[in-house]
């Protein structure tokens, strides 16, 4: 066997030898020839040993280089976001992105470098960086070309003036902004779809990123993207279970489109107006007709007075940490809701005898909040919770305002679905609340695109909608009317 094994090797060697045989015997007929002329036989090895020596020493050998550390841990600024972290690493920016799936969560890292940056070479272990963050994926910045696939990023780019940077959307007839809804409508920006040709129109693109986001559904494409050569960042603002944690992921698209000054401009002055604002309506007189409250604090009107001129220029979705019905030890009882002086708020809606609505730490229940309402279940602590109808039907006479009752525009189509809501106290008083209250050319709804970067303006709003006027606001910018009464528009 071994002699055989040796005989094949033999074999397969001859077989590769045979295309230069004929090189050989050239080679070896002109030498012949050479040393007939007289040459010496030892003064032409001499130049063949010349020659050979020459060749090795232009040889290239892998260069190893001398590699630095750049010595230095992370120096992440002091973000309020639990979804994204941003901050500088070996001289240049970096972020780390997570997204909260089920049990599950994504780490995804991003180093961002400049044409200076960039300068001095994209591989991120010779420039020293850390073993864990070799993987990161490497942008070129500023970026000039993007598909942003949710309307929460579209709002965020729109708000920081970067309308022509957007080059494909997911569905243009869901975009609100009238300019941008055009250029899709004429194919100038792509609509890039969910079905099996959304890969190809976004490999056609070109972009220098593809925003996206996920849910955990069966409209994710992530994955896809993933194994392309495109750029992908999975954004996460959507998860965020506070209006100003929301905006604060304008910091990042400031980073990535190197307009980061403008960047925080806008969030610092969106902050200061929302949480002024928000101790206001504590320390005012709550709804009108209604429950009473305290004096509102001069301090408070003053300050709120000098930033409420408002001159200047979302897909959330909920995660399902809570599938099946919740304890009655969760649910507010009606004893403990008559003693809270403020207006007291349901949320959701009832499907096939299952009431979908938000948990006590979730966006709507922050909001609620610090419009001055008290949430039913605002002592929970998950994201999303679901009850039988019947739990919630004995809260009925409990509850003064509800809000967001699914994606329905009218009260007959509330009824058509469930028309055991009529015995609820708020539907029975018409204080019942949409967001659909500014609209795009077709289907899109600015709550999910506008409203995200406008914080502020959207608590004045709502406020107004669960407590009436607010003293000392006359001056904000009242244009922005997400939320409405679906009896009165």
């Amino acid at each position: 066997m071994h002699f055989c094994y040796k005989s094949l090797k033999i074999n397969k060697l001859g077989s590769f030898g045979n295309p230069f045989r004929g090189l050989w015997f050239d080679f070896f007929w002109k030498f012949r020839r050479f040393l007939h002329r007289g040459v010496p036989f030892w003064s032409f090895c001499g130049i063949l040993l010349c020659v050979f020596f020459l060749a090795g020493c232009n040889r290239s050998e892998p260069e190893t280089g001398n590699v630095s550390k750049c010595g230095e841990a992370v120096q992440f600024e002091n973000i309020g976001s639990s979804y994204f972290s941003v901050g500088k690493l070996c001289g240049v920016d970096v972020a780390v992105l997570r997204s909260v799936i089920g049990r599950d969560t994504l780490v995804h890292k991003f180093v961002m470098l400049d044409s200076t940056a960039a300068a001095l070479g994209t591989d991120l272990r010779r420039r020293g960086f850390p073993e864990d963050w070799l993987s990161a994926a490497v942008l070129r910045v500023p970026l000039k070309r993007v598909a942003a696939l949710s309307t929460s990023q579209v709002g965020f780019m729109l708000r920081l003036g970067l309308r022509d940077k957007i080059v494909g959307v997911s569905d243009g007839q869901y975009i609100v902004d009238s300019i941008l809804y055009e250029r899709a409508q004429k194919n100038t920006v792509a609509s890039i779809g969910y079905d099996a040709a959304a890969l190809e129109k976004l490999m056609a693109l070109k972009p220098d990123l593809v925003l996206d986001f996920t849910t955990g559904g069966d409209y994710d494409n992530y994955e896809q993207i993933a194994r392309t050569s495109l750029p992908l960042m999975l954004t996460s603002e959507w998860q965020e279970d506070s209006p100003l944690a929301k905006l604060e992921w304008i910091k990042l698209y400031g980073i990535l489109f190197g307009v980061r000054p403008l960047a925080d401009s806008i969030f610092e002055h969106e902050k200061r107006l929302y949480e002024t604002l928000r101790d206001l309506i504590a320390n005012s007189a709550s709804r009108s007709g209604g429950v009473a409250g305290v004096s509102p604090d001069n301090n408070s009107e003053k300050k709120l007075s000098s930033l409420v001129k408002v001159g200047e220029p979302a897909e959330p979705r909920l995660s399902s940490n809570s599938k099946h019905p919740i304890p009655n030890s969760l649910v507010t009882s009606n004893s403990e809701l008559v003693t809270k002086s403020c207006p007291r708020v349901l949320a959701g809606m009832s499907y096939g005898g299952v009431w979908h609505a938000p948990g006590g730490r979730s966006f709507t229940a922050n909001l609620i909040r610090d419009a001055g309402g008290c949430y039913l279940w605002s002592a929970d602590t998950s994201r999303e919770l679901a009850f039988s109808f019947e739990q919630v039907y004995a809260l009925a006479d409990s509850v003064d305002i509800w809000v967001n009752p699914s994606a329905f525009g009218t009260a007959d189509e509330i009824v058509a679905l469930e028309p055991r809501v009529k015995n609820i106290k708020a539907f029975k008083e018409k204080m019942v609340f949409q967001n659909d209250g500014r609209k795009g050319p077709h289907a899109g709804n600015d709550f999910y695109e506008g409203a995200i970067t406008r914080p502020a303006e959207l608590l004045w709003n709502f406020a107004n909608c669960i407590n009436g006027p607010i003293p000392g606001v006359n001056s904000l910018d009242t244009n922005y009317k997400w939320y409405r009464n679906i009896y009165y528009f």
